[in-house]
């Protein structure tokens, strides 16, 4: 081999060198960023993890704080009723203890109110599956599907239904009324 040609060889070895050695950074550089990354990630997932645990924790704890909110609303109606059944276990005076109850009762429909809470009209009503739950149906000389008589009230809170109210609807006038033979 001559000189020129082992120079070339020489050459090419350094340049072959040269690229490894490049490639090589670059994949150090490449794995350095790999592991940065993944890094990163398994951070951002124990995070979230710390997150998901914690509004667990808050929603819970808002979830108590609300039920101990309307419990306290409810406590004084309680303590009246209480207070009227020793009354009246005391004195036995029947129109005292009835009167303390309809002063409690317009108690409790106070804090209903507060609550947002309010009744379902039915009486008279047309029937709406979505409000009202019939129990019977029952022929009448008032109108098809208008309620007749209410076995339980309903209630709504924000346009949201709390309980169906339970009915009576009517199913029209009998066969026999309306003249057909």
């Amino acid at each position: 081999m001559t000189a020129k040609e082992k120079k070339i060889q020489a050459d090419k070895q350094t340049e072959i060198e040269d690229s490894l050695e490049i490639q090589a950074e670059e994949s150090a550089s490449t794995e350095n960023e790999l592991r940065s990354t993944i890094d990163r990630l398994q951070r951002l997932q124990a995070e979230f993890e710390n997150y998901k645990k914690r509004a667990l924790r808050e929603g819970a704890a808002s979830e108590q704080r609300i039920t101990d909110s309307t419990i306290i609303d409810f406590l004084p109606l309680y303590d009246n009723l209480q207070r009227a059944f020793q009354s009246l276990s005391s004195n036995h005076d029947i129109e005292t203890f009835v009167a303390g109850v309809e002063q409690i009762f317009a108690q409790f429909q106070q804090v209903m109110e507060a609550k947002g809470v309010e009744p379902i009209e039915t009486k008279n009503q047309p029937f709406n599956p979505v409000l009202h739950e019939a129990m019977l149906s029952v022929p009448s000389n008032v109108g098809k599907n208008i309620i007749i008589e209410e076995f339980m009230p309903g209630y709504l809170r924000n346009e949201r239904v709390l309980r169906a109210s339970k009915v009576s609807v009517s199913q029209g006038t009998p066969l026999s009324e309306e003249g057909i033979e």
